[in-house]
């Protein structure tokens, strides 16, 4: 490792982390705006059933997006540089940290599997009413898997917000 140059991290680019109010909002108000809204009993069975599977897909995508986001922004502390991994260590606690970052993780693998199991019942619909009462299911139960998730997402922005503040430091250059 002697010779080789190490990255000097720029914390200052990880992106805001949602409260896990505004993360609902934001996602469910994006369903609504991004997948048709009008849907009638007239329709075939077969219409209704993949107008709300897209309304479960779309969400659980846009969840998936962003916890993603959060999860690629954030350091890995194994993976940078030891001065950097002690410096967060002794300032955000490791445990805490990691802990938080495994939560949300969590979180995304919890929607996926929401996701696929409605989207699966969803296929059996055989009525407008069921179709939209699994859509409704699978929408409120991703929501709380977000909320659930509040007290992570509150820390890991805390984080953000003090790490934006951390001066560039080269590790590699001498000090006097």
């Amino acid at each position: 490792r002697s010779g080789a140059a190490m990255v000097v991290y720029n914390f200052k680019k990880i992106q805001q982390v949602p409260t896990s109010s505004d993360f609902v909002d934001v996602t469910l108000s994006r369903t609504q705006r991004g997948t048709p809204t009008v849907v009638h009993a007239g329709y075939s069975i077969n219409r209704i059933r993949s107008f709300y599977m897209r309304k479960v897909k779309f969400t659980q995508t846009n969840y998936n997006e962003k916890l993603s986001q959060i999860l690629s922004d954030f350091p890995r502390l194994d993976d940078i540089h030891p001065f950097y991994a002690d410096l967060l260590n002794i300032l955000y606690d490791r445990d805490h940290y990691k802990l938080a970052l495994g939560q949300i993780s969590l979180a995304k693998k919890l929607i996926d599997t929401v996701g696929k199991d409605y989207v699966k019942m969803l296929k059996y619909g055989d009525s407008l009413y069921r179709c939209k009462s699994l859509k409704r299911a699978a929408l409120g139960r991703m929501c709380t898997i977000i909320k659930r998730n509040k007290a992570g997402l509150a820390y890991l922005e805390q984080v953000r917000q003090h790490m934006s503040r951390l001066p560039n430091i080269d590790p590699n250059t001498r000090t006097i």
